[in-house]
């Protein structure tokens, strides 16, 4: 067995006996990409991303309704602020972890865009469960 091997073979058992392997690693699988959609009275700005529930990564939608449309850095900083808080809810309750994300998306507009967005214009889903 080469030192390579040996190696990654330690590696694994070590993840497997502190429960490694079964922790998610939330910072690398929780990442959030938004952009864009439409113009005008459609417009609309799309994330798409992932929460943890129960240990497994469950895919989200995050949509804001909004006319507004973000630039470069904006969409940055609302994919940094939507990253950070479902960091912080891992396997927290589904419903939680939703409003938890639309409040984040709200706030981050208000706060870092100077922009009101109400919580009925930003829909949040985590596959058929959504606010």
């Amino acid at each position: 067995m080469s030192k390579f091997a040996r190696l990654a073979a330690v590696t694994a058992i070590t993840a497997l006996l502190t429960g490694g392997a079964l922790a998610p690693s939330a910072s690398a699988d929780n990442a959030y990409t938004c952009n864009n959609q439409g113009v005008g009275v459609g417009h609309t700005v799309s994330c798409l991303g992932v929460i943890t529930v129960n240990n497994v990564l469950d895919n989200t939608t995050v949509t804001v309704h909004d006319v507004n449309v973000l630039n470069g850095t904006q969409l940055n900083n609302l994919q940094v602020a939507l990253v950070n808080v479902s960091n912080n809810n891992i396997n927290v309750p589904v419903n939680i972890q939703l409003v938890n994300l639309q409040n984040t998306v709200v706030s981050t507009y208000l706060t870092q865009f100077g922009i009101t967005v109400p919580v009925t214009a930003v829909n949040v889903c985590a596959g058929s469960i959504c606010i």
